[in-house]
């Protein structure tokens, strides 16, 4: 890793920390997940290198929460890929090097195959909670098999904070934040509209904005032993 990037990921760590500090949930221990959409609709977003840095910035915030400071990546489309974790050492290009180097950016969308990866990775007890940062850019064809899926999750140590890109008005993913029948509320959205616009403190400070609350009710549930 170049000592410029070394130098950013350390000051996007100290960001972060200090939004999980703003939020009261300084010294929390997660683990990143970090769940990418490669439809067709994101390539332009992966070219440009605008995906690239996100998953820097994505970085940042591991390095601040978690122990191993990587972020487990998932890639979803029609089906959804399990990728090597990303880490310091191999953060530099990885979206060139891994992701372009072996995906087509052009599947459909499906919410539901990442998630029930998490279900399966993430299962209850963990020694932490899995933070999970869903990124998207639009509406998914399998809307059911996603509603049901998120309700088992709110059952397991998994909080899953979905990030809209785009001018869309996103409705299911107001949907999914709102869900009926779930054990506790595991879910989150905001909507950006240019990921490469917003300020750093800005994204640390709306990621972390719900995860607080979830802390709180899934330690009174005992999904969380601490």
């Amino acid at each position: 890793m170049s000592v410029d990037l070394r130098k950013r990921i350390v000051d996007l760590s100290k960001k972060a920390a200090f939004a999980a500090n703003k939020h009261g949930i300084e010294g929390q221990r997660a683990q990143v997940v970090l769940v990418l959409d490669i439809s067709a609709s994101m390539n332009a977003l992966y070219k440009s290198g605008v995906v690239q840095r996100v998953v820097e910035r994505i970085l940042g915030l591991a390095v601040a929460f978690d122990d191993d400071g990587q972020i487990d990546l998932l890639l979803f489309g029609t089906n959804a890929y399990p990728l090597p974790a990303v880490t310091l050492d191999e953060i530099e290009g990885y979206v060139e090097r891994v992701i372009l180097a072996q995906y087509k950016i052009r599947e459909a969308t499906n919410y539901a195959p990442p998630l029930r990866m998490l279900l399966k990775k993430y299962r209850a007890p963990q020694p932490a909670p899995a933070f999970v940062i869903f990124i998207t850019d639009g509406g998914n064809a399998d809307r059911s098999a996603t509603i049901e899926v998120i309700r088992e999750l709110s059952r397991q140590p998994v909080f899953v904070q979905f990030v809209g890109i785009g001018k869309e008005d996103f409705p299911f993913l107001h949907k999914l934040d709102e869900l009926s029948g779930r054990l506790i509320d595991n879910a989150g959205f905001m909507p950006v509209n240019d990921l490469d616009a917003i300020k750093d403190a800005e994204l640390y400070d709306r990621l972390l904005n719900e995860f607080p609350r979830w802390l709180e009710k899934a330690r009174e549930k005992a999904i969380l032993a601490i």
